[in-house]
């Protein structure tokens, strides 16, 4: 048994709403969290569902817990460190609790180049693939791109400019 399994079966069946406000704000620690990632997250260390709406709420209350500040942290990060195209970012946000209508205004409040994310994505990939074929290339470039959540017409610009 782990030091961390020992921990959550010690933990008694029920706790007070300040020890799962507690637990929410450790969660909280390295990165933002949406609020269905933090009710997950509490009700997988057993707390009731009145705890969890209690610490939640206060949490709201203090500034500490915002969908919409999750959102753009989300997509500012994806943006530097791992570009995806609009389709890929709402799916991820949706799976992450982050309402369909938030999703599209946060997207459509940034200019985003998709062309030019997808070339940055793709950049690193290009290097590797250079002792390829053109048509070889090419259609790793593509399968790469929509795996990445980038539009048709996203990719077909890409490509296009690749052939140039």
């Amino acid at each position: 048994m782990s030091e961390r399994d020992r921990s959550q079966s010690s933990r008694p069946q029920t706790s007070s709403a300040s020890s799962a406000y507690h637990d929410a704000a450790r969660y909280l620690g390295p990165r933002p969290r949406s609020v269905l990632e933090l009710r997950r997250h509490l009700t997988k260390r057993r707390y009731d569902e009145k705890e969890i709406a209690l610490a939640i709420e206060r949490l709201r209350e203090q500034g500490y817990v915002d969908d919409r500040a999750f959102a753009e942290y989300w997509l500012d990060q994806r943006a530097r460190f791992r570009p995806k195209g609009a389709v890929a970012l709402k799916s991820e946000l949706r799976a992450k609790g982050i309402d369909a209508s938030l999703v599209d205004e946060v997207l459509g409040e940034g200019e985003r180049d998709e062309p030019k994310i997808a070339r940055a994505a793709l950049a690193s990939r290009l290097a590797r693939w250079q002792a390829l074929d053109p048509r070889d290339r090419k259609t790793k470039a593509q399968a790469f791109l929509r795996q990445r959540g980038f539009s048709f017409d996203t990719i077909d610009e890409v490509l296009g400019s690749l052939d140039e």
